[in-house]
């Protein structure tokens, strides 16, 4: 069959309890949601630029040898929509990689799910521009994963979203009970106009007393502020 793999290449992780790290990534095409602010919308639309090559498990894990890191993130698009993700994720497995899956949080990926080192989990909010929320889907990883295998990725544009946000904590008590690592970034197309400023308004709805509860921090989007939103970085 193949995997739809749009992109392999080696940088920094920019974003999340990872950031700085030196990473592979593999970018998947194709994804079920269409989020109004996405930045990689040439991973779900041709229209957007998007392209890619039917790739097997082996031939992908082949180039992410060859680029050497050792940590690995999965990523697209929504790589849970790929087939032969358990067979990659297998195979990189079994040759030591660490590997983080960024996923949406809308499919439960039970098959792969064990063989994850870190699930970088991203709900989206309503300044996506729809209800993307899959409770069901969010409740069977709360309730699988353990606490170092997961961390929790918003985008924060606005009061609604972070509204948004607090019921979505409220209603699952395990983020507070549990310390779950909460990633809060700002949304990409606000936040280029200025970042420190961005920055600065995420920075001051924590220092709120509800957030107290919560193992949260304000983190960037390091790719973003060094080399813009090029591809391939």
């Amino acid at each position: 069959m193949g995997m739809n793999v749009m992109e392999i290449y080696r940088s920094v992780q920019g974003e999340g309890t990872l950031m700085g790290v030196p990473t592979t990534f593999v970018r998947f095409f194709a994804c079920n949601l269409r989020c109004d602010w996405c930045d990689t919308k040439y991973s779900w639309s041709v229209r957007e630029g998007g392209w890619w090559d039917k790739l097997s498990p082996i031939d992908v894990a082949h180039e992410v040898e060859r680029l050497g890191a050792r940590h690995v993130v999965l990523t697209g698009g929504e790589p849970t929509l790929q087939r032969e993700l358990p067979a990659l994720a297998q195979l990189l497995q079994a040759r030591k990689h660490h590997l983080t899956v960024e996923t949406n949080a809308t499919i439960f990926p039970a098959a792969v799910v064990p063989l994850i080192d870190l699930w970088s989990l991203s709900p989206k909010l309503g300044s996506a521009g729809a209800s993307y929320l899959r409770h069901d889907v969010i409740e069977r990883f709360l309730a699988t994963l353990e606490p170092d295998q997961q961390q929790w990725k918003f985008v924060v544009r606005d009061d609604v979203d972070e509204a948004g946000l607090r019921n979505l904590l409220r209603r699952y008590p395990v983020f507070a009970q549990r310390r779950l690592p909460i990633v809060l970034q700002p949304e990409g197309d606000v936040a280029s106009l200025d970042y420190p400023a961005a920055l600065e308004r995420l920075a001051n709805r924590v220092r709120e007393p509800f957030w107290d509860d919560y193992y949260v921090r304000v983190l960037p989007q390091m790719h973003v502020i060094v080399w813009g939103r090029r591809r391939l970085v």
